[in-house]
């Protein structure tokens, strides 16, 4: 009776995607973590992290089916490029990049917290990964092909802010924007690509491709 009330409540799609779909996408995200001997499942708020608010938003990974198909094809798009993941909080994006074969790997979290979390789950051996703790506003980008991956880390101040940067220091740069909450900071971009999922009908996801 009580699961009843709450799909009447929340309508039936939403109920069935918060109570069944979702959990179980997260169940397979578990088993993949367990394979490797990581965790990287966790969601946290900013302000559990000791981190102002206004800095961002909360850390929360994408799944690894649809991050390993994105990545995928920007592997293809931009090759030899070093992979930059912007609030990487903690490293699933850096994990699957590894083993997709980006020769070069870059983390950037403002929360030290979370850094150290990352570094726990990178494979040992590792010496083609760098991980930095700071505001991004204060990180200096290396020179060179970067393929950049974003899940709405902070607002839209800071983004076009983040866009501008790229667009002085670098000539090319992939920018990869899961699920983008402000794709019009991007109209002078060039977008190359876009994926949308469905997920039966229940709610979507999309990812934004753009070329700097």
């Amino acid at each position: 009776m009580k699961a009843v009330n709450s799909a009447r409540e929340m309508g039936l799609s939403k109920f069935i995607q918060q109570e069944f779909y979702v959990p179980i996408l997260h169940f397979f995200d578990l088993l993949e973590d367990r394979r490797r001997g990581v965790s990287t499942q966790q969601n946290f708020e900013l302000g559990d992290l000791g981190v102002s608010s206004h800095l961002g938003n909360k850390y929360q990974p994408v799944g690894y089916r649809r991050l390993r198909q994105v990545l995928r094809l920007a592997r293809r798009m931009n090759p030899q490029s070093t992979f930059v993941d912007i609030g990487c909080g903690l490293g699933r994006p850096i994990i699957l990049a590894l083993e997709l074969g980006f020769p070069n790997v870059i983390g950037i979290d403002i929360s030290d917290k979370l850094i150290d979390l990352c570094k726990k789950n990178i494979p040992k051996g590792q010496d083609n990964v760098k991980l930095t703790c700071c505001d991004v506003e204060d990180y200096c980008f290396p020179i060179g092909s970067l393929t950049v991956f974003l899940f709405n880390p902070f607002d839209r101040n800071r983004l076009e802010n983040l866009v501008s940067k790229l667009e002085e220091t670098n000539s090319n740069c992939l920018i990869i924007y899961f699920n983008p909450k402000y794709y019009d900071v991007f109209k002078k971009n060039k977008l190359v690509r876009e994926l949308k999922w469905q997920n039966f009908g229940l709610f979507e996801e999309k990812c934004h491709f753009y070329r700097c």
